[in-house]
């Protein structure tokens, strides 16, 4: 019997561990969220408001990060994208090698022509608004990836919370 109490003051410490480094986290994650909408605002506002908008999001826009939820395993899976690799491509393409003097321009058809337009598209989501993005602009994309991270980590805390909970309950009963 002493034993088993032992052991389950032990995974009651490590219980309280866990939720005090979910609460340091989660305060954490609530200030970041509050620098990053407080950024926008300020880049908003230096902008104009009519510039940074709904309206200026490209039609192409895809998800640099993905959350997948299991719930019948209670895996939380998040991914997040890395720049295409047509991207990629172009990059090693005009890097290297050697460049061939005085060969005729070669023609290019309207097919090859949209290929080469979709790979010059930036993953960079700033890049919607103009080269001259304002600096709080970039910054609230800082804090608000810096968030999504510790809120990631917040999600996995969660379930290491419940599980602790249940081998004490399992420990007490």
């Amino acid at each position: 019997s002493s034993l088993e109490l032992q052991q389950a003051d032990d995974e009651l410490l490590s219980l309280l561990d866990v939720f005090a480094e979910y609460q340091q986290l989660q305060e954490a994650a609530n200030g970041g969220l509050k620098r990053g909408y407080f950024d926008l605002a300020v880049a908003k506002r230096t902008a104009g408001y009519r510039w940074i908008s709904p309206d200026m999001y490209s039609g192409r826009a895809r998800a640099i990060a993905t959350v997948a939820v299991d719930e019948a395993s209670g895996t939380i899976t998040y991914t997040r994208r890395t720049p295409s690799a047509t991207n990629n491509a172009d990059k090693s393409e005009q890097s290297g090698g050697l460049r061939k003097r005085g060969a005729k321009p070669k023609t290019v058809n309207n097919d090859e022509k949209n290929e080469n337009e979709t790979r010059k598209v930036s993953d960079d989501p700033l890049l919607w608004f103009g080269m001259l993005v304002p600096p709080a602009l970039k910054d609230a994309q800082t804090q608000f990836t810096t968030t999504l991270d510790q809120l990631m980590r917040l999600a996995d805390l969660k379930q290491q919370l419940a599980h602790k909970l249940d081998a004490l309950n399992i420990t007490l009963a």
